[in-house]
């Protein structure tokens, strides 16, 4: 099936765009460029009430560019489709795999084909070339590339509408907002090394760490842990129901 991707690109930043479109052609695959977002020119009173007053213009920028995709596949009525950022590399694999993912009954808002950092959590289902598909239970981080489903647009739009932190932690956290985001490992997409990355002052970056603090996060790591747990209990009853529907017909 035919693949609608779209590519997150600056309009000025016409040597990326040049770049990442060439190397979707090489791998036989075509794209749309949405362009994205300047946070520094959103006035604030244009924001959605409750964004982090921390958040970079660049953070601000990149979020909401990724929700305009969102609403472009709801617009549109998009059954699936694959958004990148402009600074990555695909594997030759990428339109094999997406649409064995597809195919593999497994339900999912959005599938991460990117990751930033090791891959641990649930597995849901295993593909013919090794990939599999796991519920997330430490931060993959990154929004370098992920599919999304039209429901998982809709989703994503009533349910990440307000700007708390930056988009890829934003998906880190999917288990606290009741999304199925699971990322594909090993992953298909990855940073092209030779382009930096536009986001300049990262969210947090200067946050102490004190005992409290990390309490906290052990309590919240706990919590995500039996939190994935039981939603990937969940997705496998799911499936099974499925394909138990589907071989009765």
């Amino acid at each position: 099936m035919t693949l609608a991707i779209f590519v997150i690109n600056m309009e000025r930043a016409v040597e990326r765009r040049e770049k990442i479109l060439a190397h979707l052609r090489g791998l036989g695959l075509e794209a749309e460029i949405l362009p994205a977002v300047e946070g520094a020119r959103v006035p604030p009173e244009d924001l959605p009430p409750g964004t982090h007053p921390d958040l970079s213009p660049g953070e601000i920028g990149c979020y909401l560019s990724h929700v305009r995709f969102w609403e472009i596949v709801v617009q549109r009525g998009l059954p699936h489709a694959l958004v990148l950022e402009d600074d990555v590399l695909c594997s030759p694999r990428l339109q094999e795999v997406v649409d064995e993912a597809l195919a593999s009954g497994v339900p999912f808002d959005a599938l991460r084909l990117s990751a930033l950092r090791p891959i641990r959590g649930e597995t849901l289902a295993t593909l013919s070339g090794g990939e599999r598909i796991v519920l997330p239970t430490k931060n993959p981080s990154g929004t370098q590339a992920y599919l999304v489903t039209l429901e998982g647009a809709r989703r994503m739009l009533a349910r990440l509408a307000v700007l708390n932190c930056p988009i890829d932690d934003t998906l880190d956290l999917y288990w606290r907002h009741g999304l199925r985001i699971p990322v594909l490992s090993p992953t298909l997409v990855e940073e092209d090394p030779s382009l930096a990355s536009s986001i300049a002052g990262r969210y947090g970056s200067d946050e102490r760490k004190t005992y409290l603090r990390h309490l906290a996060r052990v309590a919240m790591a706990q919590r995500r842990k039996l939190t994935v747990k039981l939603m990937a209990r969940r997705l496998r009853t799911e499936m099974r129901r499925g394909k138990r529907q589907g071989g009765g017909r």
